[in-house]
């Protein structure tokens, strides 16, 4: 099920049409297999093209197409990292809630061919739709990791959806710029979706020459569970909270089930009539236990909790401590749009 801030919504006032045709500069229908073809827009971002249905085309060529935006130029840099290839680097301090980039996808493909098209269709639709890309984007498309265009969307890829969860809403969209990210299972950049934007902000301060990092995983999972997961993106992980000894190891785990059985037990308690057994103590372990597994991506339904916990017990003080930092993290990793803030901001 798609959550909001992937959808690329369709224009209900043309609803009524029975065929779809995507406006100029947008070229297209071409190359068609089924009902799968190529729309391209080279004025699009930095260029555009989709492997999918007219009626998808049409809702992403009259969406608004967001502009490349971010960090100025010289904040960070490529370089080569040791056992990684090449990756980002801050050139300066980078602040917690400065945002890196914001970038739409240079190829949008819908699931369906992905999985269905035969191979030999499927590699000769993915050239062609790559071929329609303005030369630059054609060369960081092409730079990225993968030895073929299929591989390349397969290891760059992220999840949209275009018009709602119709048939053939599921896409996957690549995002060249970025792949340049690495990862780390406690990563100090969040990236968020919205529409066609692709968001990458930072959730902590990052010093000058430290690696600008996302996670591909879920990090709150264990260190066996995260190791398993990452070796299928062909890698085994040697962040350092992949690296740590054995008995940090186990410490770290140890956090991960406490923080699951406490949030289970604060939800728990909080859906019962007359919340017995709550503590307010409840809310502020819970946010100890994420700060001390640097879960700095993840922080904002711990704020949460522990702002309501404590407004509940009327301590105001830590309440509105707490929902202070809540707002900013819900910022972080959903937008200034999250549906909680105001209601948060109502607590502080």
């Amino acid at each position: 099920m798609a959550t909001p801030e992937h959808l690329v919504k369709f224009d209900e006032r043309h609803e009524t049409s029975q065929t779809y045709t995507v406006p100029p500069p947008w070229k297209g229908p071409e190359h068609c297999h089924v009902e799968f073809c190529i729309f391209s827009n080279p004025e699009s971002g930095e260029g555009m093209s989709l492997v999918t249905t007219s009626r998808s085309a049409f809702a992403v060529a009259i969406a608004e197409t967001p502009l490349s935006t971010g960090l100025e130029a010289g904040s960070f840099y490529e370089a080569e990292i040791p056992g990684k290839g090449s990756g980002l680097i801050a050139n300066r301090t980078i602040r917690k809630g400065e945002i890196i980039m914001e970038r739409p996808p240079a190829l949008l493909i819908q699931a369906e061919p992905h999985v269905d098209l035969e191979p030999e269709v499927r590699d000769e639709v993915y050239q062609a739709a790559v071929d329609r890309l303005p030369e630059p984007a054609r060369a960081r498309f092409l730079r990225q990791v993968g030895s073929t265009i299929y591989d390349k969307v397969e290891r760059n890829s992220f999840r949209i959806f275009v018009d709602g969860d119709r048939k053939h809403s599921a896409h996957l969209g690549v995002f060249p710029e970025v792949s340049k990210f690495n990862h780390d299972c406690r990563p100090n950049v969040h990236y968020r979706l919205n529409g066609l934007k692709h968001t990458t902000i930072a959730v902590r301060d990052i010093p000058a020459g430290d690696e600008l990092t996302i996670s591909y995983i879920y990090g709150r999972a264990s260190h066996a569970t995260r190791q398993s997961q990452l070796r299928e993106w062909g890698f085994t992980c040697t962040c350092p909270q992949c690296t740590l000894n054995a008995t940090e190891t186990g410490a770290s785990d140890n956090r991960l089930r406490q923080i699951e059985a406490l949030e289970t037990e604060i939800e728990r308690i909080m859906g019962a009539r007359g919340a017995a057994g709550l503590r307010p103590e409840m809310g502020g372990k819970l946010v100890e236990l994420y700060r001390a597994e640097r879960l700095d991506a993840y922080l904002a339904p711990a704020y949460t909790r522990a702002a309501l916990i404590y407004a509940m017990f009327a301590e105001a003080e830590r309440a509105r401590e707490f929902a202070a930092e809540a707002v900013g993290a819900l910022e972080r990793e959903t937008g200034p749009w999250a549906k909680d803030v105001q209601s948060i901001e109502m607590v502080g």
